[in-house]
């Protein structure tokens, strides 16, 4: 005959599930952030209100000219901008990853902090001081002076045009897509783990022209895709597939944040536990599955009394 099934047993194991399905959804959920803009001229009312807005918000750590602030121990330092490029400037200002509050905060996606025409203007004004730097060193050039390659400054990418990534092709963009970026951002551009503590942004929220942006530029850990590599036809497809997965319906109902099958089959797996701990644990409040008491053996039988 079988043993009987204690009730405390039973509500320690539904209990244990419980805690295992909760642990596992806390540790998922810590490990899981239109059309070509106008590319900033150097008009020159445009480059003065990017002047004012460069005192303000930028010159502590880029300097006075934009040649950066070395790290030298004081804990306010920044890059050169020098050669940056328009749409490198305009993606950093756009998703709030510039201006940042302090030179160590990490370069994350942050509400704007500038609005379009704020935006333009310091674009504007970076590249009048990437021009200036550029006119200087072909000044110098000509007078004979040898500057090492690793010190010569381009002019920067500028802001893509991709005036015509609605119609572009699709399929053309999921190739690319898979075969450029997949690896990092998955196959849903839904972002994923990319090695130690990055993690590849999730582009669900991310603009056309951000996208487009970010393939030139190579925010982070991401390599540059120069137009040599991926030609500006190729990255409208590359948007505009970006696009679609992003904001398609899921034909499965719920898509749990489009995370994939990997990540889906282990929400499954959290649910599952928890709701099956639960019932473990109800079963053993039911009636007839009441605690007993253990003993170290069985109970002794009752005998006729000695006469």
């Amino acid at each position: 005959m079988a043993a009987p099934v204690h009730a405390r047993h039973l509500r320690r194991l539904g209990l244990l599930l419980v805690v295992l399905a909760l642990a596992a959804g806390f540790n998922l959920a810590l490990s899981g952030d239109a059309g070509a803009q106008d590319d900033p001229n150097l008009d020159p009312a445009l480059v003065d209100q990017g002047r004012e807005l460069y005192g303000q918000a930028c010159i502590l750590c880029h300097g006075p000219e934009g040649q950066g602030i070395p790290d030298d121990g004081s804990g306010v330092y920044g890059p050169s901008l020098l050669g940056v490029g328009a749409a490198s400037v305009d993606f950093m200002v756009r998703t709030g990853r510039m201006p940042a509050e302090d030179s160590s905060d990490p370069l994350v996606r942050r509400p704007p902090q500038f609005n379009d025409t704020e935006r333009a203007a310091l674009t504007a004004y970076v590249q009048s001081l990437t021009q200036a730097a550029i006119d200087d060193q072909e000044e110098r050039l000509a007078q004979g002076e040898d500057i090492p390659e690793a010190e010569l400054i381009e002019p920067g990418p500028p802001i893509p045009d991709i005036q015509g990534w609605q119609e572009a092709d699709l399929s053309r963009g999921l190739e690319l897509f898979t075969t450029n970026c997949a690896a990092c951002h998955g196959p849903t551009a839904a972002g994923i783990a990319v090695g130690r503590d990055d993690v590849s942004s999730n582009l669900r929220d991310s603009e056309p022209i951000v996208v487009a942006e970010a393939v030139r530029v190579g925010p982070g850990v991401m390599p540059v895709f120069g137009d040599e590599v991926v030609t500006d036809e190729d990255l409208e497809a590359i948007v505009a597939w970006v696009d679609d997965v992003t904001h398609r319906d899921s034909a499965g109902g719920f898509a749990f944040g489009r995370g994939g099958p990997v990540s889906e089959g282990l929400i499954a797996w959290i649910v599952g536990l928890g709701v099956l701990g639960v019932v473990i644990y109800l079963l053993g409040e039911r009636e007839g599955t009441e605690d007993v008491v253990e003993t170290d053996g069985p109970e002794p039988t009752t005998g006729a009394t000695d006469g």
